[in-house]
């Protein structure tokens, strides 16, 4: 075996054992053809369902999709693909045959391993920590939701902080090509807001490195350091300038963009962002916190199998009730936090907690100091509005109100308390003074984490109330079943702190046992392998288990219902419904099968969530706002089951109106819909007076013969319309206004205006007239080739860097990838 093998052997193997993990988790999808019932996968199918029509049937893109919020910009619906090159790279990674969800266990396996191993780690622990990381509840219970590219991205943050870490280390070849592969990939995979929290992780290492540097005078070093990572960083970034471009012009016309509106219906101001409300509703507890230590802490999930053991289950047997309490028991509201409901609790695991504790004892240097940092940044942020600063931030950190769910800032803890504990038995191994000091922090991280849990195993049960605001609403009529729920979220708690509590003293205990008797180093590494493996598997498999997989087809199929198929008989498809018997405006289920006015985005444009809380929310459904939006289905429960309702009100595709009504500001437009005939009058904010010029003439026009119709819808992005009219007309579109949109009458482009607040309207001439209205996002069209132009250099770049890398192993003799 040559010597260049031989040293890159422990890679190899731990790719080997990376890949065989991963597979295993997911045999059933690898080797069964089945697949998770992901809940936003699923539901990702509505969104833009009529663009991925088009693209099937002629392989051409569109940039509007009518399926949701009646029809939004194509960019968070079904967009066109831009050339990036990493995406090829992540093909690597997947290694040309990897896919779906095990690819990305596969690359935070990869990427944590790659972060050990810039931290100095041996191979074997480096291993270790990747598992603890990987394997960490909150990864497996966001791939069972369908959050795959919040995954990928989260997959890229240790090892560009890995890349970081090296370039600062003076590995400069190494840190570049590590910090470019994967910040590409984490621009590529495009998640903010986990790209946001790891921006966080990079400034406190940045400022941690940097007092250190002028403390040790090595400030040449670290600006050098710098600048190399700021090339690097705006390198990684031009691939995807082009989905920046795009997102960013976006947003500005989202919910997460500015306000429209200077007060909302409840008379409170807009934020620029994110209602704060909205924002702060997945805010984790200040006790929940303690679930990093105890898994069922909080109760597990709000729909968690308790089992036929349980005390609710004895309940419903008693009362003759025993199939009920099955059911119930099955998907049992076991969790009773502050969130409005979970799927499964943020758990780092026992001996993880235990050992990042003794990390703050024994680490030396800037990693326990960055490290601790971001940890409690990671706390304090996640709590949302359960920690007071968080309003303030939320107001004057930059970029903070574009997001929401603060529960979700808890990734940053999951890199850095693994990271931490990791280098705890790092130093731990390499403690070259007497071992017998280390046994006093090993007794107060033993005692704190390991006390903790011995506190609550004994006495949890009578210091906190296990009940939450919800269980009033939902059991104040079955008081005696609430107790019997109260009693097993005791017991969940219970068993999960004796549970942990044994996991720290195993651990303690083999530490304790390395200082008093100084056994192979392998065999300490193999037990806190099998541990740590053991703890994390067996918690991941309570939310994400063999059960968990179907079938491939039934875990993407949405069935239609009978109202669906009654709907669909209507052989003119140019219509919209509204589902009264769902989520209205947070499900895409419906935008699947029809044009809808309902719809699930994170990102919907910031105009017609106003109409939602407007004309949806308050004070009803506003008719006005249904007819004009062509509302000709009104799906409603009954009970019966969901029942069908024609609107014979709706006023079609497009329609003349004979007066125009003009108001001084957005706020006034809006309100103005509340008492008005759309197939009359138009309402207009004056800013769009100078557009619509000889506006007088179209007023109380008097000619019964005019027409316009839908002539032919090409495709989602291009309409056709025929007029005829006698006078010169205001025409109005039930189709929502967007800046993309371009308006040509008889082949000659015209400008259309924005009316009732979200709609189109057109001028149009007297006479016969062929009206046209295509969707082109120049923006998109001229991003895409900046795009390739950055591909195009990272190429060169990362050919240039890796062939150096290979040329100077084989002239030192040395193998590819550097020793830790």
């Amino acid at each position: 075996m040559s010597d260049t093998l031989k040293k890159s052997l422990p890679h190899i193997v731990a790719v080997l054992l990376f890949l065989g993990l991963s597979v295993i988790y997911f045999a059933p999808e690898v080797f069964d053809n089945k697949g998770l019932m992901q809940g936003d996968v699923t539901s990702a199918q509505g969104w833009g369902k009529d663009l991925a029509d088009h693209y099937k049937e002629t392989g051409e893109h569109a940039f509007w999709s009518n399926r949701m919020f009646g029809g939004m910009p194509h960019n968070y619906a079904y967009s066109a693909p831009i050339f990036n090159i990493f995406s090829s790279v992540s093909r690597v990674f997947s290694l040309y045959f990897l896919s779906g969800n095990a690819f990305v266990v596969f690359l935070s396996l990869i990427g944590f391993y790659i972060f050990m191993i810039a931290l100095g780690c041996r191979h074997w622990l480096s291993i270790i920590g990747a598992i603890a990381y990987a394997f960490a509840s909150f990864n497996l219970i966001s791939i069972h939701a369908g959050h795959v590219n919040k995954c990928l991205v989260m997959a890229t943050m240790a090892p560009v902080i890995g890349g970081i870490i090296l370039c600062y280390r003076k590995k400069y070849l190494w840190g570049s090509i590590v910090t470019l592969v994967f910040t590409g990939l984490n621009v590529l995979w495009s998640h903010q807001q986990i790209s946001y929290y790891l921006l966080i992780m990079i400034l406190v290492l940045a400022v941690v490195y940097l007092i250190y540097a002028i403390r040790e005078h090595t400030l040449p070093d670290y600006l050098k350091s710098s600048a190399v990572l700021l090339v690097v960083g705006l390198l990684a970034i031009a691939p995807a300038l082009g989905s920046l471009m795009n997102s960013a012009d976006y947003v500005k016309e989202t919910m997460r963009g500015g306000a429209v509106l200077k007060a909302n219906p409840d008379g409170k101001k807009e934020s620029s962002g994110l209602d704060i409300d909205y924002a702060f509703n997945w805010s984790y507890g200040k006790g929940e916190t303690m679930t990093l230590l105890i898994p069922n802490f909080y109760g597990a999930s709000s729909h968690y199998d308790i089992g036929t053991d349980s005390e609710c289950y004895h309940f419903f047997s008693r009362n003759g009730q025993a199939a009920q309490g099955k059911q119930f028991c099955q998907y049992a509201p076991a969790y009773w936090g502050d969130q409005p409901f979970t799927a499964g609790p943020v758990y780092v695991g026992a001996i993880i907690c235990f050992l990042f504790v003794l990390g703050l004892l024994i680490v030396k240097g800037p990693e326990r100091w960055w490290l601790l940092a971001v940890t409690l940044i990671s706390f304090v942020l996640s709590w949302g509005k359960n920690a007071g600063i968080n309003e303030f931030l939320f107001h004057h950190l930059p970029l903070y109100n574009k997001f929401r769910t603060p529960s979700m800032a808890l990734v940053i803890a999951e890199v850095s308390m693994v990271a931490l504990a990791v280098l705890a038995v790092k130093t731990f191994l390499e403690y070259k003074d007497d071992r017998k000091k280390l046994l006093r922090p090993l007794y107060i991280s033993a005692g704190i984490t390991g006390g903790l849990c011995l506190l609550y195993a004994l006495f949890g049960g009578s210091v906190m109330s296990f009940t939450s605001q919800a269980d009033t609403q939902n059991f104040g009529q079955y008081p005696d079943l609430l107790m019997a729920l109260v009693s097993d979220r005791q017991s969940l708690l219970s068993a999960d702190a004796w549970r942990s509590f044994v996991f720290i003293a195993l651990a303690a205990a083999a530490l304790w046992l390395y200082i008093k008797i100084s056994y192979k180093m392998g065999y300490l590494l193999a037990i806190f392998g099998v541990l740590i493996f053991i703890d994390a598997w067996t918690v991941d498999k309570r939310f994400l288990n063999h059960d968990s997989f179907v079938p491939k087809k039934k875990s993407r199929e949405i069935v239609a219902t009978e109202a669906d198929k009654l709907i669909l008989q209507d052989k003119d498809p140019n219509y919209r419904v509204l589902n009264l018997t769902k989520s209205t405006f947070n499900e895409s289920e419906t935008s699947y099968f029809h044009k809808s006015v309902g719809g699930y985005s994170p990102a919907k444009l910031r105009r017609y969530q106003d109409i939602i809380d407007y004309h949806f929310s308050q004070q009803g459904i506003n008719p006005n706002v249904l007819n004009m939006l062509n509302t000709r289905y009104i799906i409603v429960p009954t009970q019966q089951g969901p029942q069908v309702q024609k609107n014979d009100r709706a006023l079609g595709n497009a329609w003349f109106v004979n007066e125009i009504q003009w108001v001084n500001s957005p706020d006034e437009e809006i309100v103005a819909l509340n008492d008005f005939d759309p197939s009359q009058k138009a309402v207009i904010d004056m800013v769009w007076k100078d557009k619509l010029t000889d506006w007088e003439q179209l007023q109380h026009a008097t000619d019964s013969t005019a027409s316009i119709r839908l002539a032919d819808y090409v495709n989602p992005g291009h309409l056709l319309y025929e007029s005829n009219s006698m006078q010169p007309r205001l025409a109005v579109f039930s189709e929502v206004f967007y800046k993309t949109w371009r308006a040509y009458i008889d082949g000659q482009e015209v400008s259309p205006v924005r009316v009732n607040y979200i709609l189109r309207g057109l001028k149009v001439p007297a006479g016969q007239h062929k009206i046209e209205f295509k969707c082109i996002d120049e923006v998109y069209l001229r991003s895409a080739k900046i795009s390739m132009i950055g591909s195009i250099m990272v190429g060169i770049v990362l050919i240039g860097l890796l062939g150096f890398a290979l040329w100077d192993a084989i002239r030192k003799k040395k193998p590819v990838i550097p020793e830790a």
